[in-house]
């Protein structure tokens, strides 16, 4: 295949620029997002300088566009070679890896056929961020109104409580002056992993968020409940079913549960941009890159 191009996918047009948290509440800066910029000449009529403008925006989105288009195309290319693989592998008498933890060729993993752009973003980012051994499964319709076995068989999973999903919890007693989530110690908006299998313990979680804050946060003023379907929505940029860390329109502090990297084997799943698309990876290697709290959120 071509070699990879240079930068990431372009971004949703509004979308907030992504950075990296650190469990230790710093924040670093994310990867660096492509700016278009066009004007006229200088001393040009106002007619003119407008349009010079919009033709070179039109010109920066263009090629941001065609960036994306040639990271789909990488992926639709590696997906083709690891299928030949595959079949190879078949003939020969060779075989995956099996409890749960899919085996495949060096390098990043396919982007299945049939996934959009908001998969190929998550796709591009993963391989960007280095997270190695992740894999895309791509899920039938009917994937979410059948039990968590028949979600287990179709991506592979070691066991259902390998099956994950990613929540956006919001303090609704927040103070006026915390309305954002810059402070990862100090935000209004969590997104929070969860295996299926366990429940959200809005009190456990309650009591993490007041140990964030150290002091500047008292109980009475945590309430966290889930936002609602439309600050998911402009928050994340994803929809119900698909929302997931990566590629994200807004960096949201991330809490992930203590029982996820105890899981084993060491392969778990979640959404990934878009309802029938879902990606597993290693939970260390995910912690490595994106760093996320690890924290006693679920009932016991």
């Amino acid at each position: 295949p071509p070699p990879p191009p240079s930068r990431a996918p372009a971004p949703r047009p509004g979308s907030a620029p992504r950075t990296l948290l650190s469990s230790a509440g710093v924040v670093a800066p994310g990867r660096a997002r492509a700016r278009g910029a066009g004007g006229g000449r200088a001393g040009a009529a106002g007619g003119m300088e407008a349009g010079g403008a919009a033709g070179g925006a039109g010109g920066a989105w263009g090629a941001l566009a065609a960036r994306q288009a040639a990271i789909v195309l990488w992926a639709r290319q590696l997906g083709a070679l690891e299928r030949l693989g595959r079949l190879e592998r078949a003939g020969g008498g060779g075989g995956g890896g099996g409890g749960g933890v899919p085996d495949g060729p060096e390098g990043p993993a396919p982007l299945p056929e049939g996934a959009g752009e908001k998969g190929a973003e998550v796709w591009a980012e993963l391989v960007e961020r280095g997270v190695e051994g992740f894999r895309m499964v791509l899920a039938p319709p009917e994937y979410y109104q059948r039990p968590l076995e028949f979600r287990m068989g179709v991506v592979g999973a070691a066991s259902v409580d390998h099956l994950c999903k990613s929540i956006v919890m919001e303090n609704t007693r927040a103070p006026e002056e915390l309305q954002g989530c810059e402070d990862p110690t100090y935000s209004k908006y969590y997104m929070v992993i969860v295996q299926y299998t366990a429940k959200l313990n809005a009190e456990k979680l309650k009591s993490f968020v007041h140990g964030l804050a150290g002091g500047r946060l008292p109980k009475k003023k945590i309430n966290m409940r889930l936002v609602s379907e439309e600050v998911n929505d402009r928050l994340t940029g994803f929809a119900h079913n698909a929302v997931t860390p990566m590629a994200c329109a807004t960096q949201i502090p991330l809490i992930i549960s203590h029982k996820i990297p105890a899981l084993s084997p060491d392969f778990f799943w979640l959404g990934s941009g878009e309802v029938d698309l879902k990606v597993g990876f290693s939970a260390e290697k995910f912690i490595q890159v994106y760093q996320p709290y690890v924290a006693d959120c679920t009932n016991d």
